[in-house]
């Protein structure tokens, strides 16, 4: 099962509508806002790979606190990680894709046990998934490049 999980309600209709449409029966939608929901709508240890995908940048610094990846999000994303399992994280936006490196390399979360497969401080290159999102696709028509890290525990 896939499961996606998106803070815009209107997304997630029109996601499930798509996926009904497509006769996709191993995805289901939910409207949730990570930032602060993500530790009561899975279980422990129930998930192989979480993909954050292009998420939204808050480019001014008194929203940043809006960002997803922080260390109260990496606690809950590697409490419900299987053993194994993967954190992947995909940008379009430098800066963003570096701060959430930073974050997630920080020697304060050090004890979750995520390493990077592409070493320390490494992006990962190429997309080693078999489906790219329409962010992506818009992203390489443009010239510009996907900062994609790959974390696994």
């Amino acid at each position: 099962m896939v499961v996606g999980l998106e803070i815009r309600e209107k997304m997630v209709a029109a996601n499930a509508a798509r996926a009904r449409r497509e006769g996709l029966r191993n995805l289901s939608f939910g409207y949730v806002n990570l930032n602060v929901d993500l530790d009561r709508v899975l279980a422990p240890r129930s998930v192989a790979a979480f993909h954050l995908l292009f998420p939204d940048p808050w480019f001014k610094a008194k929203h940043h606190k809006r960002r997803v990846v922080d260390p109260w999000m990496l606690e809950v994303v590697c409490t419900r990680l299987r053993s194994g399992g993967e954190l992947h994280v995909a940008s379009d936006v430098f800066e963003v894709a570096m701060d959430a490196m930073a974050e997630i390399e920080d020697p304060a979360v050090e004890h979750l046990g995520l390493r990077n497969l592409a070493g320390p401080w490494r992006f990962w290159r190429g997309n080693p998934f078999p489906a790219q999102s329409r962010r992506e696709d818009t992203t390489l028509a443009r010239g510009q490049r996907v900062w994609r890290m790959r974390y696994v525990l």
